[in-house]
């Protein structure tokens, strides 16, 4: 999910929907409504925070139009718990690019909610895997640790999604999941293999 890329090549093929970069501070972006609001209920990635703390935020966050992130949650969960104690560190200023639109809205208008919900989660990972994989620089934090690695672990932790399109984002990931499963290791109802 998260640590997914796709080449850069391929990803510069696929359209992103209308954007603007800006540069703010992260104490900024932690002040916004919507993050203020809901950032703290991204869990904690204790690696990802430790490395902040040591090196700085590297690569800039995606978010919407009311500034929440789409690339960059776990990392501004993380500056969160940071400037409790060094507010000095949440005056670094970073790239963000926000989607200057709503697009995804016009999924609302369909009438099942579940296929609904899932059909905005997946274009908010497509959108994400797409600009990621055109935006992000680094491979590696400055002690060597993979960012995907990051990106990795904080998918594995236990998110507790209040809103609709977190928990199916949680669909989406289980979906994903069972995609990448070999055929040959899922039974059918009566335990046989579903291979032929």
């Amino acid at each position: 999910m998260a640590n997914d890329r796709i080449s850069r090549a391929t990803a510069e093929l696929v359209p992103m929907p209308p954007h603007t970069w800006y540069v703010r501070s992260i104490n900024w972006l932690l002040e916004q409504p919507k993050v203020k609001e809901n950032i703290k209920s991204v869990p904690l990635n204790q690696k990802l925070c430790d490395s902040l703390y040591d090196h700085g935020m590297k690569s800039p966050v995606l978010v919407m139009p009311n500034w929440y992130p789409i690339a960059g949650s776990q990392r501004l969960r993380a500056y969160a718990e940071i400037v409790q104690g060094r507010p000095d560190l949440g005056e670094q200023e970073i790239r963000v690019c926000r989607i200057d639109k709503e697009y995804w809205l016009v999924w609302y208008l369909w009438g099942d909610k579940d296929f609904r919900d899932t059909a905005v989660a997946v274009y908010f990972q497509m959108v994400e895997l797409v600009w990621k994989s055109r935006y992000y620089e680094d491979t590696h934090d400055p002690s060597g640790n993979l960012m995907t690695d990051f990106e990795k672990e904080g998918d594995e932790l236990e998110w507790n999604h209040k809103s609709e399109l977190g928990k199916a984002r949680i669909k989406a990931k289980r979906l994903k999941d069972l995609i990448k499963t070999p055929l040959e290791s899922r039974k059918n109802k009566d335990g046989k293999s579903s291979k032929k």
